[in-house]
């Protein structure tokens, strides 16, 4: 039987727990793509008794290995991982009479405090000492989900101008705000060439923030990461396990 090879499979990541087995584990999605790297650093000796200075000795004074990770789908999971992120979820409620830029004139565009807007809600007055209910020809709602609108006409309104809306449930992912916990990496795969399913398990995988993150394009975007997978000082003490993680095959 041919022993060639082409994987695919679920990439899961989870919580390492102390006892070095893996907590609770979640699906990232749709991976197109995952690379593990294996690479040594030497220290060479260069001999001087030739006169050719040819190498004479070399040993290794480092093992390390590295994984790149492709996400397709921008699951909280991913996003908390890829981005450093907090996840924050807001109710979704009510704001009265909040305060808009002063000085607005015609043409200028703003952003109310909340996005994803009930724009039916929208209701905007001046600062008049009775306050006067903005006509809706005045001002445009150019994006419900941003929260902006642009300012078509101020005359005869007091300034600053006061907003009172409706804004829907939402979740934010606040960028850079902390560092992931180290994750234990599964890969439930199987390889395409025979049919025969393969595990990869890598125990302490530290991952870096996400080299990036397409925003604009004319194709599906992606989310990509790299990382390290570090010594695992339980599962090293295990022939069966190693420090780093171990690749499964099923018997024939």
């Amino acid at each position: 039987m041919s022993q060639l090879f082409s994987f695919q499979g679920r990439i899961l990541l989870g919580e390492r727990l102390e006892n070095g087995k893996p907590g609770k584990l979640e699906w990232v999605g749709n991976a197109p793509s995952c690379t593990l790297s294996i690479a040594t650093e030497n220290a060479e000796k260069i001999e001087s008794f030739s006169g050719q200075r040819l190498p004479y000795g070399r040993i290794q004074t480092s093992k390390k290995a590295t994984i790149k990770l492709n996400l397709d789908e921008i699951l909280p999971t991913n996003l908390v991982q890829g981005l450093y992120s907090t996840q924050v979820k807001t109710e979704g409620g009510a704001i009265t009479s909040e305060l808009l830029p002063a000085g607005l004139e015609s043409g200028d565009i703003i952003r109310l405090d909340n996005p994803f807007i009930d724009e039916e809600s929208l209701i905007i007055k001046d600062s008049a000492a009775n306050p006067i209910t903005v006509d809706k020809t005045k001002f445009i709602v150019e994006s419900v989900s941003a929260g902006l609108l642009k300012i078509v006409n101020t005359a005869g309104l007091v300034q600053p101008l006061k907003a009172s809306y409706h804004f829907t449930k939402r979740s934010a992912f606040t960028i850079l705000s902390q560092t992931p916990p180290e994750r234990y990496f599964v890969l439930d795969g199987v390889n395409t060439e025979n049919n025969q399913p393969i595990v990869l398990s890598l125990y302490r995988v530290r991952f870096d923030p996400a080299e990036s993150l397409d925003l604009i394009n004319s194709e599906y975007g992606s989310l990509s990461l790299s990382g390290s997978a570090l010594l695992d000082t339980v599962n090293v003490n295990d022939p069966a396990l190693g420090g780093f993680g171990k690749l499964e095959l099923k018997a024939a």
